[in-house]
């Protein structure tokens, strides 16, 4: 399941084209949240059936990332006006907010996915000589990769979504004082 997700949103395949509008790799990192959530439930379901062999405070934890993923990207999404306006804008603030909003959602979607691989590995990874061990660390490096190079992307857009902000505050003040 973490590999299905991490097709759907990190690399186009066949089935999913390369983006053509603007909300596409938002709408395809939902789709990997809604892989991933659940391989979470399949896990947190056998957790609480078995709470012998797990840490239920790290099963909680599990949840409760999942629900803070659901609630931040569905707020991403909503925020975002149609596709057909942010092509027919003649200015670049809607394909701004488009790309903030793909790049928070990948953020928040890549770190859901490093919690359920932790919580994974710990319990069900047993040796070294288990051959998912490699996998699995691979899985998480590319995610971590994903997370990592979409957080500076963002870090740049708060950047310029506040001087933006700023500069829009000093031309109102002085639109008033006219």
């Amino acid at each position: 399941m973490i590999i299905l997700a991490g097709s759907m949103y990190l690399n186009p395949t066949d089935e999913q084209p390369p983006d053509d509008l603007p909300t596409t790799q938002l709408l395809r990192t939902m789709d990997g949240l809604d892989a991933i959530a659940d391989a979470a439930n399949i896990l947190v379901m056998h957790a609480r059936n078995h709470p012998e062999g797990f840490d239920q405070g790290a099963v909680d934890h599990l949840v409760h990332q999942g629900n803070q993923a659901y609630k931040v990207v569905r707020k991403l999404y909503d925020m975002l006006p149609s596709n057909d306006f942010i092509i027919s804008m003649d200015s670049y603030g809607p394909d701004l907010m488009a790309e903030y909003a793909t790049n928070a959602a990948i953020v928040v979607t890549t770190s859901f996915a490093l919690d359920l691989l932790a919580f994974y590995y710990d319990p069900f990874i047993k040796t070294g000589k288990d051959q998912r061990k490699a996998m699995f660390r691979n899985f998480q490096g590319a995610y971590q990769e994903a997370r990592d190079e979409c957080q500076s992307r963002t870090k740049g857009h708060e950047f310029l979504i506040k001087e933006l902000s700023s500069a829009h505050r000093a031309m109102q003040k002085a639109m008033r004082e006219q």
